[in-house]
């Protein structure tokens, strides 16, 4: 007689045993396939666990007892427009230390606008991500300028591009010479349009995740990503053959730990079911035993950084005791045990 978890075992083994692909990058290092392999191993049975920056993971290893198992780090202050502003990063330090630490690195770029940052009152230069913090405009830095299709851009913003890029790769060649593996999620949540990267449209956005991929890849040579899609809109979706791991961000109101299954089954229609897929970015952590229960194996969540891991609001003590104890999630004490 099948016992509920017994049930779910089942279908946990049959998810994972159907979702063993290869990475993207097909001179991806050992250790980048071996990072996806381990996802991809642990779907359908565990929770990943993750927490947005090094101090907020700190607080939650000193306040609940245990380690989340991924850290979230950003690249943002090596873009150079914020270099230009005095900006200074220890990601890179920070996600080798982690690395030796057991843990897993997951890398987001908050990528400063290459140029046309408006820098006022109302919208100061450390807001030049956002659309309404900057004039510049992706379509023309493409060559766009209306035609659909498009062609490669030989402008100066499209130069300005590059050039930033190649700042970026800089960083991960480091991390690539110090043979760590890192889940690489660029141009988030472009479908919302208040990043520059998605005001545009889908169009321009997808010839930039290509240029992006393309220019670390193959012109600099790095092969230590897991490459990380955000967006579970079809038409924004670069394709299971440019994405190795798909996942939504999701902020729920305080207090809410739903398993937010319809954003599951969206982005599983979205990837053919071909796909393993997590939430990047969570206020609020799903609730592990319901995952269980309802069938929604997100890989992983990474929770954000100060008040929605700390204001005991977004997620009481008690709930992340419960949630970093219970079997099914995966700190770096667990990892380190397997």
């Amino acid at each position: 007689m099948f016992t509920k978890l017994s049930l779910f075992s089942l279908f946990a083994s049959t998810l994972a045993a159907g979702l063993s692909y290869d990475n993207i990058d097909k001179a991806a290092t050992p250790r980048a396939k071996e990072l996806l392999k381990y996802v991809q191993s642990q779907y359908g049975s565990h929770y990943i666990s993750g927490q947005q920056e090094l101090s907020s993971l700190e607080w939650v290893k000193e306040n609940v007892g245990s380690t989340p198992a991924i850290l979230g780090t950003d690249l943002m202050y090596y873009s150079p427009s914020a270099v230009a502003h005095g900006g200074k990063s220890q990601t890179v330090e920070q996600a080798i230390q982690f690395d030796k630490e057991g843990g897993i690195n997951a890398l987001v770029w908050h990528w400063f606008a290459p140029n046309c940052m408006l820098e006022t009152e109302k919208e100061p230069w450390y807001k030049g991500f956002y659309t309404e913090g900057t004039c510049f405009n992706l379509a023309n830095a493409l060559g766009y300028r209306g035609n659909p299709t498009g062609h490669r851009g030989n402008g100066t913003d499209y130069h300005l591009l590059i050039r930033d890029i190649d700042a970026i790769a800089a960083q991960l060649k480091l991390l690539a010479d110090a043979d760590v593996p890192v889940l690489f999620r660029p141009l988030h949540e472009p479908e919302g349009g208040w990043f520059w990267w998605g005001a545009q449209g889908p169009a321009p956005f997808k010839k930039l995740w290509n240029i992006l991929y393309d220019r670390i890849t193959r012109v600099h040579n790095i092969h230590n990503i897991v490459w990380v899609c955000n967006t579970a809109e079809s038409k924004w979706y670069p394709g299971n053959d440019k994405c190795d791991i798909a996942t939504v961000d999701h902020y729920a109101d305080a207090g809410d730990h739903g398993v937010l299954a319809d954003k599951f089954h969206a982005l599983q229609n979205v990837t053919k079911g071909e796909r393993v897929l997590a939430l990047a970015e969570v206020g609020t952590i799903p609730d592990a035993q319901l995952q269980a229960k309802d069938n929604i194996p997100w890989a992983y969540w990474m929770t954000w950084n100060d008040e929605f891991i700390k204001d005991g609001k977004h997620n009481s003590q008690q709930f992340l005791k419960d949630t970093f104890n219970n079997e099914r999630v995966i700190t770096v004490e667990d990892k380190k045990k397997n």
